[in-house]
């Protein structure tokens, strides 16, 4: 069976623009003429990299693209020109791309997915570009088309840049997905929305005959004292600005099956730098925050190239149980489009006050941005470039990378997904130098995880919820005996931030299964070791340890002496920041209010206490004769 699909190959632009209140706010004389002003881009060309792999596992094999390395993806390219006839006009106002609100663009170049024994060729590439599927971070979403209107795939994500120098409107690190249109036509509808492949555009950039006005020239303007970096004195009062970056999206999905029982999890991801809708005010008082590439040089305000850091876990509860399943590595940031911002003043390696940002699946992937997390210090958001895995020679450049599969992602057992009963609860994390509150730079989804032909589908169950994940084992901060529920979040002066939990079940007959977790959110010096109350008497059954990984042997050790039960890890397996371990036990003596320790890692440290629920000293077991009963 063949089906061909002719595709205009154009890029037809239909959205709205999004409110940007810089815009707004900004008194300027020419602000009118640069608003109506537009910018125009054509020719040039897209190179569309599949994920070749991934598609042969879903058992679609791409042809008429070029060779390609399913363990590389990034180096695999397949160029389509783009014609030198149409274009898109583009709303650039002050040399701040806002938007693609018009336009086409007609590609060349053609291949065949074959499936299921059908031949699906696309024919005479065509492109479309709408609202239909654009993030609310993006600048512009677009979608592939037919000549006969139906959506093919969407492109999303897109990191956009204007080179005015070099005359380029740029497109880059775009997710591209499959379309329910598309999706139907292969007769696999749960296919519908995955994401297959990454897509770059460069197209050439006219500007408007009588130039623009840079709005770092306006006189008077949001722009005329930035940056305002952290710690400098805000225009309203002269107290320290201060930063408060917001996770505001993310989605998780399979980037790959290892075909070894393990499969990679990658997240797309967004974000915001302040509270949404602040005043005129509030913006001003924002601190800017820095984005520069690592090995780009020296830049203020840390006098190195700062930028934020990715990283994602994955979780499950289980039978009361929360256990860490998922640990990636970290992903370097290296640009912000600066959209929707309150304040922009058009450099896209500081975020300025109001401005998203947005990277996707494919960006979160690439190897040359994926890095370890032990060369980060978390609570001071330090990372020293040379010597480090990118640099292990310390020539002060970019000499080794993440290879293209597993290295530094977050790889997952199949064996823990799909589990009857099970709950997992996906996170990601904005790490940001000086950021206020690293728990609204967080946060977590629910998914239901289900398998088919060796492929593992994520779907959503709620919307995107600020905090750690742990926040939904158990509340932050609270304490409720007769739930058998208590939290205690520690800040630690200095050192960062660990959460204490506990759920208790009362198994009936007098048994009850106390489940703890200790999550390190950035505490650098580490966990080493946990005590709490447990009588010597009292009885202790069906333990199970949960740390990140299936080595037996890392185990920690178990002791009870002088009515305390400690757990103390064995060298180099200690809690590291973003690591959530836990453990259980079943014991006869009822549940009371009492503290739990953590030990830091290191001499002359206090431990960590936490007022959680613990093991009672057996009072009711003891009768009159003082003889006891022990189960």
């Amino acid at each position: 069976m063949k089906a061909i699909i002719f595709i205009l190959a154009s890029l037809l632009v239909t959205q709205t623009m999004a409110a940007e209140s810089w815009l707004d706010n900004l008194m300027d004389d020419n602000k009118k003429a640069e608003i109506n002003q537009r910018w125009h881009a054509d020719g040039g060309e897209m190179n569309l990299l599949f994920y070749y792999g991934r598609l042969q596992s879903l058992g679609i094999e791409v042809k008429g693209t070029v060779a390609f390395d399913t363990n590389n993806w990034t180096e695999n390219t397949y160029i389509m020109p783009i014609k030198n006839i149409g274009g898109l006009s583009l709303k650039v106002p002050y040399g701040n791309l806002i938007g693609i609100d018009q336009g086409v663009l007609s590609l060349a170049g053609q291949f065949e997915w074959h499936h299921n024994g059908q031949v699906i060729e696309f024919n005479g590439l065509t492109l479309r570009v709408s609202n239909q599927h654009k993030q609310d971070s993006d600048v512009v979403g677009f979608e592939m088309v037919n000549d006969q209107g139906q959506v093919l795939f969407y492109f999303d994500h897109v990191h956009s840049t204007l080179d005015v120098k070099n005359q380029f409107l740029n497109l880059e690190n775009m997710d591209v997905s499959i379309s329910p249109t598309l999706a139907k036509i292969l007769d696999e509808p749960k296919l519908s929305g995955l994401t297959i492949g990454q897509a770059h555009i460069q197209s050439h950039l006219t500007l408007p005959p009588g130039g623009y006005q840079d709005i770092k020239s306006v006189e008077g303007g949001s722009c005329a004292n930035r940056p305002l970096w952290p710690g400098d004195p805000r225009p309203s009062d002269g107290n320290p600005a201060q930063v408060d970056v917001f996770l505001t999206e993310m989605n998780a999905s399979q980037r790959r099956n290892l075909n070894n029982g393990y499969i990679v999890v990658t997240p797309s991801a967004e974000l915001r730098n302040g509270i949404a809708n602040p005043t005129a005010t509030q913006s001003q008082d924002m601190a800017d925050v820095a984005w520069y590439t690592k090995y780009s040089g020296t830049f203020a305000p840390y006098q190195n190239a700062q930028h934020p850091f990715l990283i994602w876990n994955m979780y499950r509860i289980i039978d009361d149980r929360i256990e860490q399943i998922g640990v990636s590595g970290v992903k370097h940031a290296f640009l912000t489009i600066n959209f929707n911002c309150d304040i922009n003043c058009n450099n896209g390696h500081i975020l300025w006050p109001g401005c998203e940002d947005i990277y996707g699946v494919g960006n979160n992937d690439s190897g040359s941005s994926l890095g370890p997390r032990e060369n980060i210090e978390a609570y001071k958001g330090l990372w020293t470039e040379s010597p480090s895995f990118f640099d292990p020679n310390n020539s002060g450049s970019q000499t080794n990378s993440s290879n293209g599969t597993d290295e530094n992602r977050m790889v997952v057992a199949e064996a823990d997904l799909g589990v009857p009963g099970a709950e997992y609860v996906f996170s990601s994390w904005y790490l940001v130098r000086d950021d206020i509150n690293i728990f609204n730079t967080m946060g977590y989804k629910p998914y239901s995880v289900t398998e088919s032909n060796g492929n593992w589908f994520f779907q959503q169950q709620a919307n995107l919820t600020l905090g750690a994940a742990s926040d939904s084992y158990v509340t932050p901060n609270s304490f409720d005996l007769s739930a058998g529920t208590a939290s205690a979040r520690k800040t630690i002066e200095g050192a960062g931030h660990v959460t204490l939990a506990v759920r208790v079940v009362d198994q009936g007959n007098g048994q009850y299964t106390y489940n703890y977790m200790v999550e390190n959110h950035d505490f650098d010096p580490q966990v080493q070791a946990i005590t709490l109350p447990l009588n010597d008497l009292a009885s202790m059954t069906d333990f199970i340890f949960a740390d990140t990984d299936e080595d037996a042997g890392n185990d920690w050790t178990v002791s009870r002496s002088n009515h305390v039960l400690t757990l103390q890890a064995p060298a180099g397996n200690e809690i590291d920041w973003g690591i959530l371990y836990s453990f259980s036990f079943t014991s006869n003596a009822e549940p009371i209010a009492g503290d739990v320790e953590a030990k830091p890692l290191g001499v002359m440290r206090r431990p960590i206490i936490g007022s959680l629920i613990v093991p009672g000293d057996l009072s009711d077991l003891i009768f009159e004769n003082d003889f006891e009963i022990l189960n």
